[in-house]
């Protein structure tokens, strides 16, 4: 296994000093909301206030990572952890033991990252109560595992954490802006089973070694090597652009006319209207159904095609679940 530190290092202007308890709830807040982020202020979390340089760095963090969705994507909330209960401080306290011994052993360098992790709201009502004790299964997550772990991604991709979470029933997405402790890390394959490092040598694990888009911390250390610094509740809200109207691809495809309605939101005319002649290809049968997807793909590039199409999935499944009906695009 190779040993990698060469990972590009991202900067933020994140402030981890405490701040009031002045910017929590004020007293006319809505019931809907107190609803919806109570239980994080119950169990140490703050609301930071809209105007505080600390939601400015977080907010704009959390949009660069978003591409495209970003113009789609408005922040409600962000509330920090204070860690001001006794298990809050403890837990702070284990991860910088944990951060100073790792430092030893990897020569002075622990290897600390910031990352995203997005779940349900039961999900991270969960994690504040008894850490990340029960993430590891890799339940409710998209994509395939690589190994079975707490997988989070990097600071500079915000969207990879948003297609984990879910829509709650207040139309709101959570995600968790962490402090992970990465140390020496390994190669982990896609679907692998692996559950711990697989030597003394390592600490946690990557996707790929020069640029990963997932961390991947062991259930042994989930507890110890991660810390959770924000949690960010947010709307993505899809606009209907007249211009989809009239691409329309068979039914037989099934999601592919919501899917494309999306996809305009993203794609300048030029583009859409290559994708409108593919579509027309699609329908009188000049190519297949796998031709048409190649194409889709070429076009709007793998990164965008893959987000939107998973969002789509995602935001589909919250609204059955919650009899809400469909995402708002029809």
């Amino acid at each position: 296994m190779e040993r990698v530190n060469n990972e590009k290092q991202v900067s933020i202007p994140i402030n981890y000093a405490e701040i009031s308890d002045a910017a929590g709830f004020a007293a006319d807040e809505c019931d809907s909301f107190f609803d919806t982020f109570g239980f994080f202020t119950m169990n140490g979390m703050v609301k930071i206030d809209e105007g505080n340089l600390e939601h400015f760095g977080i907010e704009k963090c959390f949009l660069c990572g978003m591409g495209p969705i970003a113009v789609d994507t408005r922040i409600v909330a962000i509330h920090k952890n204070t860690s001001s209960s006794f298990t809050g401080k403890a837990r702070l306290d284990s991860f910088n033991i944990f951060a100073n011994a790792v430092a030893k052993k990897c020569r002075g360098n622990a290897n600390i990252r910031t990352a995203w992790y997005g779940a349900s709201r039961d999900e991270i009502n969960k994690i504040l109560c008894h850490g990340f004790s029960e993430c590891g299964n890799g339940a409710g997550k998209i994509g395939e595992m690589n190994g079975l772990g707490v997988q989070l991604s990097p600071i500079s991709s915000s969207i990879d954490g948003v297609l984990s979470s879910e829509l709650d029933d207040r139309g709101l997405r959570h995600i968790l802006l962490c402090r992970v402790i990465l140390g020496n890390t390994e190669v982990v394959r896609p679907g692998s089973k692996q559950f711990h490092p697989s030597s003394v040598e390592f600490d946690s694990g990557v996707d790929n070694l020069a640029e990963p888009s997932k961390y991947i911390v062991w259930s042994c250390y989930m507890n110890s090597h991660v810390f959770l610094d924000y949690i960010i509740s947010f709307r993505v809200i899809f606009f209907h652009e007249p211009q989809a109207n009239a691409i329309r691809p068979s039914s037989s495809l099934t999601g592919y006319p919501t899917f494309i309605v999306i996809l305009s939101r993203f794609l300048p005319p030029s583009k859409m209207n290559l994708i409108a002649n593919y579509t027309q290809d699609f329908q009188n049968r000049k190519i297949t159904a796998h031709q048409f997807r190649s194409n889709l793909i070429q076009v709007a590039g793998h990164k965008l095609f893959t987000a939107v199409i998973e969002l789509y999935k995602n935001e589909q499944q919250s609204a059955r679940k919650y009899g809400s009906g469909s995402s708002g695009v029809k």
